[in-house]
Formats: structure tokens, C-alpha cells, sequence
């Protein structure tokens, strides 16, 4: 087995994929209604105070699809890279990292990369709700992290991230 099968990318899980027909069925249920409501502004000039709503529950029912198709983390041999909607994509050498670590209760545990410079910062997909063996699997990246980080690597002297927690 080469070190190669332990990179991965981290997306939506079943959890989160089981929601699509509803985001789905939402927006264009509001989105029929969106446009019902603008016909009626354009057409009679009157419009509808639910307008706003309706416009509200289609943009977030378009983020949260976005938001899950786009967010991921993924394990290269030379940095995890973390990719948001609106964040970009930040990639963090694995001599850079300080811990990783889980933060949470056991149904919604999350894995978090604790960055030399002190931030904090949560791994997309990498849950408890998108992943069945949460605990194994933080325990694979841990071991991908000590392995990738460098034969001289020390943690920063006092715990640079530690100080900033």
C-alpha cells in the first residue's frame, strides 16, 4: 500500500446529499412564487410584502447547494488545501500545522487544523455528519500529518497556537 491511497478529498456526505431534492423542491417552489409575484409587480404594480421572503429563501436555498458542491478539504502530499464559497482556497503546508484536532460532542464533532500562527480553522466535510468513522478517519489525517510535516519538525516553542486559543 503506498502513502499515495491516504490523500483524500473530504465533500458532501450522505447526510448532506440527501438534501439536495429538498433545496431543490424548496427553491423552485419559492422561485415559481418569486416570479408569480414579480408578474403581478410588473404587471399591475402591486407588490407583494412575501416578495422579500421568497427572494430570501431562494438565495440561501442557492448558497447552501453552492456552499455544499464548492466547500471540500483536500490532502495533498505537500499542504491540505481547504476550500470555501466565499473563503477561496487556502492551502496550509503540513510543516505548518501545529494539531489537528476534533471540537464538538460526538454527534457533531468537527476535525479543525490549528495553524502555526495560531488560527483555528475547521475542515470542510471533515464531521461527524458527513463521515461515518469520524474518529478513525481523524485519526488517518493525524497520522498523514505526522508523516508529511518533516523529520525535523517541532512544535513551536511555548505552542505559538496554543497561546492564541
Amino acid at each position: 500500500m503506498t502513502n499515495e491511497s491516504h490523500f483524500r478529498t473530504y465533500r458532501a456526505g450522505p447526510a448532506t446529499r440527501r438534501m439536495y431534492p429538498v433545496w431543490l423542491s424548496g427553491g423552485l417552489l419559492f422561485g415559481m412564487g418569486l416570479l408569480a409575484q414579480l408578474f403581478l409587480l410588473v404587471e399591475h404594480g402591486d407588490g407583494s410584502p412575501w416578495m422579500l421572503f421568497n427572494l430570501a429563501v431562494v438565495a440561501s436555498v442557492i448558497f447552501g447547494y453552492a456552499s455544499a458542491k464548492r466547500n471540500a478539504t483536500v490532502t495533498t502530499p505537500d499542504h491540505i488545501e481547504i476550500r470555501t464559497l466565499f473563503g477561496g482556497t487556502e492551502q496550509i503546508a503540513w510543516k505548518d500545522i501545529e494539531e489537528i484536532e476534533t471540537k464538538g460532542s460526538t454527534k457533531t464533532a468537527q476535525a479543525v487544523v490549528i495553524h502555526i500562527i495560531g488560527r483555528h480553522i475547521s475542515l470542510p466535510h471533515v464531521n461527524s455528519r458527513d463521515i461515518a468513522s469520524f474518529s478513525e478517519e481523524v485519526h488517518l489525517l493525524r497520522g498523514l500529518w505526522e508523516r508529511r510535516r518533516g523529520p525535523d519538525w517541532a512544535p513551536p516553542p511555548g505552542g505559538e497556537g496554543a497561546s492564541a486559543r
